[in-house]
């Protein structure tokens, strides 16, 4: 057992102990009753692998591989909140939907389909690597600018 692993058991079984529940109530979850930001936070928890889970109990970020092998760092729910090495990525989930439920969508979208994910995304960077990867997503995914289109009107 790692030290990290370890600090985070300890911190849940004390959290157990003492019957706290910790829930993060952003603005994003404004309005959103209690229960259902508890099955959220419960749902995205049981859907991290072990490592992401204790990544993100400890440091509220962690990493997801997409099946071409790029490695994404997934952080609490903001706008460009996931990021590689040079570039950073903006996936909003719109709606009245709890955090953590759209945190589990990003991850979700970028293991099943990264090309789907480029393009729905914004991005950041000053690395030229990006511009084929989004472009050939959106020629493939012709739909989702037609949607970001008819929601911006």
């Amino acid at each position: 057992m790692t030290p990290e692993l370890a600090r985070v058991l300890v911190l849940l079984a004390t959290s157990v102990f003492a019957g706290l529940i910790v829930l993060v109530v952003t603005r994003e979850d404004a309005g959103i009753p209690q229960p259902a930001r508890r099955r959220a936070r419960r749902l995205f928890l049981a859907k991290l692998d072990g490592k992401q889970r204790v990544s993100w109990l400890l440091r509220r970020r962690f990493d997801v591989a997409a099946r071409s092998g790029r490695r994404y760092t997934i952080s609490a729910y903001r706008p460009f909140n996931i990021c590689t090495g040079d570039a950073v990525f903006c996936v909003q989930i719109s709606g009245r939907i709890p955090m953590y439920d759209k945190l589990l969508a990003q991850k979700l979208l970028i293991e099943a389909d990264e090309s789907l994910f480029f393009a729905y995304a914004n991005l950041r960077t000053e690395s030229p690597a990006w511009a084929p990867l989004l472009s050939a997503a959106r020629l493939r995914y012709p739909q989702v600018l037609g949607e970001a289109r008819s929601a911006g009107s």
